[in-house]
Parts: C-alpha cells; structure tokens; sequence
C-alpha cells in the first residue's frame, strides 16, 4: 500500500508543479485535480489532449528541452521505477503465499508418514 501512497505522492507534486508551470495556458493543468489526472493519463499511455492530439508534441515547441527532459525524467521515474516496484511487491506476495502452502502441505504430509511409521 505504501507504494500506492508513493505514486499518489509523485503525482500530486508533480500536478502541483505543472499546474504552477503550464496553469492558465493550458487548460489540461488549469487546476491541480486536472493536473494530476492528466499526469495519470500520461503515465498510463493515454497522454492526448483535449481535442485528442498528443500532448507532449503540443508543449514541446513552447516550452523546449527542459520540458522534454523533465518528462522524461519523471516518465522513466514512474513507469520504470514506481510501477515495477508495486509489480515487484505484488510477486512477492504470490511468493510467499506459494510457499506457505508448500510448506504447509510437506507438514501434513510429514505427520501422515509419522502415524503410517508408528502404525507398522
């Protein structure tokens, strides 16, 4: 849960900055809810605008090679670091659920053999 609480955390921040940043001009991030669920969208493979052309090629040429190398900071930071890490988290768990029921099946199996030994 607390890698949830992180991406929630992430976006926020980064709503607030865009909203800061880009705000009256585009009306993607005019108030930091949008912001933060147009970030989601980018996030998610969904980043269009409004109208349906793609965002980040209509603030590209405004607001230059910083914009394009926040974005990608932030993308690479999201998608390859927080999402694997909720990912990683999730497998984890499947582990360890899988293991607790193997060994909790070599247990049984273990007292059956101890009352088939005693039995003969």
């Amino acid at each position: 849960i607390w890698a949830m609480v992180l991406l929630v955390v992430i976006i926020y921040t980064t709503g607030v900055a865009a909203k800061n940043v880009f705000g009256p001009a585009e009306p993607e991030f005019e108030s930091v809810p949008a912001a933060m669920f147009t970030l989601f969208r980018c996030f998610t493979d969904g980043c269009t605008a409004y109208d349906g052309t793609p965002l980040m090629e209509r603030l590209r040429p405004k607001y230059g090679v910083a914009f394009v190398i926040s974005y990608v900071c932030m993308f690479m930071l999201v998608c390859l670091g927080v999402f694997n890490l909720i990912m990683a988290i999730f497998l984890e768990n499947v582990v360890a659920n899988q293991l607790q029921r193997k060994l909790m099946g070599i247990d049984s199996s273990q007292n059956r053999m101890e009352v088939r030994i005693k039995e003969s």
